[in-house]
C-alpha cells in the first residue's frame, strides 16, 4: 500500500496547504458539528493521499465530518496530528479509524480551554488596547493608520505563527500531541501581550485624565475616583459588573453635575 514510509516531518508545501486550510476551518460552522466542516476542509490534501477508491474517501469525508470543536487557531494541533494518524493507518491499518477518532474527541477539552486562555483572554484583548491607544493619541489620519497596521501585524504575526507550529508539532508527535498542548508552551508570548496590554491601559488612562482635567477640575476627580473603585472591586471582590455600575452612575451624576 502507499505511504509505507510515512515521513517524520511535513514538507513545507504541505504546511502550507494545510495551513490555508486551517484559515477556512470556521466558514461550515454550524450547532450540530461546530466545525466539523472547516475541519474535514483543511484535510482535504491528505484524504486525496491515502484514499484510492471513491468508497474510502467518502468514507473518509463523512468520519471527518463528525463533531468536532476547537479553538480555530489551536485546531492546527488537531490538523497536523490527524493528518500524520490518517497517513500511518494508510500505511499498515494502525492505528484504526476508531482509535483516530476517540482521540480528536479527547483534544477538544485542552484545544478549547489553552486557546482561549492564550488568545481571547490576552492577546486579541492586548491587540485591541494597543489600536484603540494609538489612535486615540495618534495625530493625523497618517499615523492612524500605521497604528492599524502595526495592531494588525502584531496581533496577526502570532496568530499565524501559533497555526504552524500547531500542524507541525501535531504532525511530528502523533498522539503524544498533548504534551504541545500547554499554556506554558506560549508563556513568553502571554507575557508579552500582557506588558501591551497594561502599557495600554496605562496610556489610556492618562490621556483620558489629561482631556477630563481640560473639561473640569472635578471631572479628573470622578474620573480618578471611578478608576479607583472599579479597580478596587474587580482585584478585591473578583466583581465584574459592579465596578462598571459603579462608572456608569458616575458618570451620570458627571453629566447631571
Amino acid at each position: 500500500m502507499a505511504y509505507s514510509n510515512v515521513p517524520r516531518r511535513l514538507k513545507w508545501k504541505d504546511v502550507l496547504s494545510l495551513l490555508w486550510r486551517s484559515f477556512f476551518i470556521q466558514t461550515g460552522w454550524n450547532f450540530k458539528s461546530m466545525i466539523s466542516i472547516g475541519f474535514c476542509f483543511a484535510l482535504y490534501p491528505i484524504g486525496r493521499k491515502v484514499c484510492h477508491t471513491k468508497k474510502e474517501y467518502i468514507a473518509f469525508l463523512k468520519r471527518h465530518l463528525g463533531f468536532f470543536n476547537a479553538h480555530p487557531y489551536f485546531a492546527s494541533y488537531a490538523i497536523g496530528a490527524t493528518a500524520r494518524l490518517e497517513l500511518e493507518h494508510a500505511a499498515n491499518q494502525k492505528p484504526s479509524i476508531e482509535l483516530i477518532e476517540k482521540f480528536k474527541n479527547a483534544l477538544i477539552g485542552p484545544l478549547g480551554a489553552v486557546g482561549d486562555q492564550c488568545c481571547w483572554a490576552v492577546m486579541r484583548p492586548a491587540a485591541l488596547i494597543f489600536g484603540l491607544t494609538g489612535l486615540k493619541i495618534a495625530p493625523n489620519v497618517f499615523w492612524k493608520t500605521v497604528v492599524l497596521l502595526l495592531t494588525f501585524i502584531l496581533y496577526n504575526i502570532p496568530h499565524i505563527y501559533i497555526r504552524i507550529k500547531g500542524i507541525r508539532d501535531g504532525y511530528e508527535t502523533g498522539f503524544e500531541v498533548y504534551k504541545k498542548i500547554r499554556i506554558d508552551t506560549y508563556g513568553k508570548l502571554v507575557q508579552l501581550f500582557k506588558i501591551i496590554g497594561v502599557i495600554g491601559i496605562g496610556m489610556v488612562f492618562i490621556w483620558t485624565f489629561q482631556q477630563a482635567f481640560i473639561v473640569h477640575w472635578h471631572v479628573s476627580i470622578m474620573f480618578v475616583l471611578s478608576f479607583v473603585l472599579g479597580f478596587g472591586l474587580r482585584v478585591k471582590r473578583n466583581m465584574f459588573y459592579t465596578p462598571v455600575l459603579v462608572s456608569m452612575i458616575l458618570a451620570i451624576v458627571i453629566g447631571l453635575l
